[in-house]
């Protein structure tokens, strides 16, 4: 007898899912520097400033053990002079963060309360939604929907019928689902307490599916 192969055709389509949330929950980013001909000094004057932080936060109702080191290091200072460099001495950089529900009372005592401080931090906020898994699994739903929608228009304009799905790839990269980080200076946040109204944050991703073709 004669065996045939045959060879399975197939449409492959790729689908673009748009999910937007609004955010539930905030992330304030808090900044030393501390200089200093001295490189003790300059570690002194930077602890110094972030016992600060920590106490004022304290007194905010934040417990201060949620403050988490995100950077720190120590770095010489220089300044040109006549064609050659001359240390001046340290700069010490210690920046802490702290995420905490979307609370407009709250952040705004807090940054009220840390920028009118010893402490002086440059600050920085961004937004996130506390169920990100959640998120990212509608996302993924949307671009699943958003190719079959694609498959069926094409197979309908092209006068074929879809049969089974194949394969499924979808997008390896990390759903972002958080905003940028905004940056608001340092002093001047104790003159008047923002008053923080976040966009909503917007997640997608992309998913590949491979249907057969019925004969």
């Amino acid at each position: 007898g004669i065996l045939r192969v045959m060879k399975t055709r197939t449409i492959r389509v790729q689908g673009h899912g748009s999910v937007s949330q609004a955010p539930d929950r905030i992330r304030i980013s808090l900044s030393v520097l501390e200089r200093s001909p001295d490189y003790s000094l300059a570690i002194k004057g930077s602890n110094e400033r972030i016992a600060a932080i920590r106490a004022g936060s304290e007194r905010c109702g934040v417990d201060p053990e949620l403050l988490r080191t995100t950077q720190f290091d120590v770095r010489n200072e220089n300044e040109y002079h006549d064609g050659r460099n001359i240390h001046i001495g340290f700069i010490a950089t210690h920046a802490v963060a702290v995420d905490l529900p979307l609370d407009q009372e709250l952040i705004g005592n807090l940054l009220a309360t840390l920028s009118g401080s010893k402490a002086d931090p440059a600050v920085g906020i961004s937004f996130s939604v506390s169920d990100a898994e959640s998120l990212k699994q509608r996302v993924l739903a949307d671009a699943v929907a958003n190719a079959t929608a694609r498959a069926e228009t094409i197979a309908k304009a092209a006068g074929i019928r879809l049969g089974g799905i194949e394969n499924i790839e979808y997008g390896y990269s990390e759903i972002r689902v958080s905003s940028e980080t905004h940056a608001m200076g340092s002093s001047v946040v104790c003159y008047s307490a923002p008053d923080i109204r976040p966009e909503e944050i917007n997640a997608e991703d992309t998913v590949t599916i491979t249907w057969a073709i019925e004969q």
